[in-house]
């Protein structure tokens, strides 16, 4: 919802602006788009309301401002710097020198105004946000659409004009095709024999696969042995949500149910708060009688999973399980360690618990 909202504020902001534009203000032509975009915003506002404002809470985390604000500058340093690592250090300088280059055009050029003002309210927003927590360089991703075509507008004459301008073009995309293809593919320095000296970033972005496939190996195996069907909790939501997509077998246990859910919680932590969850309790059918053993008779309906198992995946090797699961189940051992090794360096590291007799937590 932020984005359309940013558009609209952008349309209001640049007709006023424009002095040629203002008779705008007078026309119901703008009015009717105000309507027709508040209306669209009741939808997003009454879920919100519903669900305790869960994408305030979310942008507050993202922003870092939940623990209070303050001023530091090394965050803003670091905001910059992952923005010239993003962008190519070069590319992102001369992106920089023609927007500021571009800023005398502003009240000549309505072009230049609507791609300036475009850009900068979201540029801006993100870099006062660093004082107190950095952003990540793709949060303000938004912004260079409009940048991106000052630049180019900016630097395209001084280019055709200069020889020198034209080598150092060249070679500022060179350099930015190079660090795009390193970064796609960082084995191409291993084989040149280059070591990296710190944690190689796409790291997290490979062994999903096979430590999925070890851990649907070991449910496989533990359910032969056990005799039972066993379902799936993870840590956190992105292993979640990437175990979810490598199982072969998603075996989800109802309709809507994600095939492998996040320890359960009272608080609305992030989507998997909204889908089907395991310690939910459902309407009881017509017919069917309430098991003897049911300890929450108070709730309007059953616990399908009470009484059943499950494998809880973490990351790392911390010994202990959360609370959250050594006080929903009767015992709680680890089984296994899954590690994902290349080039000789473990990259990912899982430890499996087996969880027996599930008996929901206490409100």
């Amino acid at each position: 919802m932020t984005t359309p909202m940013h558009k609209i504020a952008l349309i209001l902001f640049v007709l006023a602006l424009a002095p040629r534009l203002r008779q705008e203000f007078a026309r119901p032509g703008l009015y009717s788009l105000l309507f027709v975009f508040a209306l669209c915003t009741v939808p997003p506002i009454v879920w919100n309301s519903q669900h305790a404002w869960i994408t305030l809470a979310h942008l507050r985390s993202r922003g870092g401002v939940e623990q209070g604000f303050g001023f530091h500058p090394g965050e803003i340093l670091e905001f910059l710097g992952e923005h010239f690592l993003a962008y190519s250090p070069f590319l992102f300088l001369a992106l920089a020198w023609g927007v500021i280059g571009s800023w005398r055009r502003v009240n000549q050029q309505f072009k230049v105004l609507f791609l300036m003002w475009f850009g900068l309210p979201v540029f801006v927003f993100y870099l006062l946000l660093s004082i107190n927590k950095s952003a990540a360089p793709n949060w303000d991703g938004l912004a260079f659409f409009g940048f991106g075509l000052l630049a180019i507008y900016f630097w395209w004459k001084r280019v055709e004009a200069s020889v020198l301008l034209q080598l150092c073009a060249s070679v500022a995309l060179l350099v930015g095709l190079i660090m795009s293809v390193i970064a796609l593919n960082t084995d191409l320095l291993r084989s040149a024999g280059y070591e990296l000296w710190r944690r190689d970033p796409s790291d997290r972005m490979r062994g999903w696969r096979s430590a999925t496939g070890a851990v649907e190996k070991l449910r496989n195996d533990l359910e032969a042995k056990l005799g039972e069907k066993l379902f799936l909790i993870a840590d956190a939501r992105d292993r979640a949500s990437e175990i979810s997509f490598y199982l072969r077998d998603k075996r989800p246990e109802g309709p809507r149910h994600p095939p492998v859910y996040i320890v359960e919680s009272q608080d609305l932590v992030n989507q998997f708060s909204f889908w089907p969850r395991y310690d939910e309790f459902v309407e009881l059918k017509p017919g069917v009688r309430r098991p003897e053993d049911e300890v929450y008779t108070e709730e309007n309906g059953i616990n399908p999973f009470v009484g059943r198992s499950a494998l809880f995946i973490r990351q790392g090797e911390k010994g202990h399980a959360p609370h959250n699961i050594r006080a929903a189940f009767q015992s709680v051992e680890p089984v296994a360690t899954i590690e994902v090794q290349r080039y000789g360096r473990v990259t990912r590291t899982w430890q499996v618990f087996l969880c027996k007799g599930y008996r929901t937590l206490p409100l």
